[in-house]
C-alpha cells in the first residue's frame, strides 16, 4: 500500500480530501484541522487492501465503516420482555442470494451453484470445526475472484462464480489441503450467519439415537443359577486362570 501512498506525500496532497497544498506545513495544518487523518473511503485503489475479516456480507468497506453505533443507545430501556432481534439471513457461498432459512439456503446452492454442503458433509465426515474451516476457506477465495483450480483471476465475484460452475471448478474448493488450515478458523466475514447455522455429524447421530427412544430389555434374571453357569464370564475367567 506504501506505493500508492508515497505519490501524495511527495506532491504534497491530502490523503483524505486529495487537494494539494504549497509546502508541509500547510498540508500538515490542513490535515490537522479538519481531521483528515484517515484515507479517501471513495477511492477504490484501496479496497484490495482492507482486512476482509471486519467486512460483513452485502455492505463494502464504506459503509461498515460509516455506520454509528450511538442509535443502539438512545433509547435505553430496563424492560426487554418485548424486545425481538433483527431477522438474521444466511448468505449464500457463491452469491448475494440471502434466505432467512439454512434449509432454504442450501436448497438455492444446490440448484443454482451445484454445491450440496449438507451432503459434503456427510460424505466427507467433516465436524463442526472443519466445516467453519470449509466455509470461511471458500468466503475468502471467492471474495478474492480467482479460481483455485486454473488460478485465472476475475473483476468481480459474479464473474468467478459463473466460471467456476460452468467449468465445475468449484469442486476444487473441496481440496483439504486449500482449506484444512488453522487461519480459516476465524471468518471472513463477520456477522456470517451460515457459520452459526453449522451442526457436528456426531451430536446429530446422538440426537437421532435419542429421538428413536430404542428400549433396554433387560436379561431374564428369574434362574440365576442357569444365568451363572452359562454366562460368558465363565469363559473368561477359566481363561485368566490358565494364563
Amino acid at each position: 500500500m506504501c506505493y500508492l501512498l508515497m505519490p501524495f506525500f511527495c506532491s504534497l496532497q491530502c490523503l483524505y480530501c486529495e487537494k494539494t497544498f504549497r509546502d508541509k506545513n500547510t498540508l500538515k495544518d490542513h490535515m490537522r484541522k479538519k481531521q483528515h487523518r484517515r484515507i479517501n473511503a471513495k477511492n477504490h485503489e484501496y479496497d484490495k487492501f482492507y482486512t476482509i475479516n471486519y467486512l460483513e456480507l452485502g455492505k463494502n468497506w464504506e459503509e461498515v465503516q460509516s455506520e454509528d453505533d450511538r442509535e443502539m443507545i438512545e433509547e435505553q430501556d430496563d424492560d426487554w420482555s418485548d424486545w425481538q432481534g433483527p431477522p438474521v439471513c444466511a448468505v449464500c457461498l457463491f452469491c448475494e442470494k440471502a434466505q432467512d432459512t439454512t434449509e432454504k439456503l442450501q436448497l438455492h446452492m444446490k440448484v443454482a451453484h451445484h454445491f450440496d454442503l449438507l451432503n459434503l458433509k456427510y460424505e466427507m465426515g467433516l465436524n463442526f470445526y472443519q466445516q467453519v474451516k470449509l466455509v470461511n476457506f471458500i468466503r475468502r477465495e471467492i471474495h478474492q475472484c480467482c479460481c483455485k483450480q486454473c488460478g485465472k483471476t476475475f473483476s468481480s465475484k459474479s464473474e468467478v462464480v459463473s466460471h467456476m460452475t460452468e467449468t465445475n471448478h468449484i469442486m476444487s474448493l473441496l481440496d483439504r489441503s486449500g482449506w484444512d488450515q488453522p487461519q480459516y478458523y476465524f471468518p471472513t466475514y463477520e456477522n456470517d450467519a451460515l457459520l452459526c447455522s453449522l451442526s457436528d455429524c456426531e451430536s446429530e447421530s446422538v440426537a437421532d439415537n435419542q429421538k428413536t427412544n430404542i428400549p433396554v430389555i433387560a436379561e431374564d434374571i428369574s434362574n440365576l443359577q442357569a444365568l451363572k453357569k452359562s454366562s460368558i464370564l465363565n469363559l473368561l475367567q477359566h481363561s485368566d486362570t490358565k494364563n
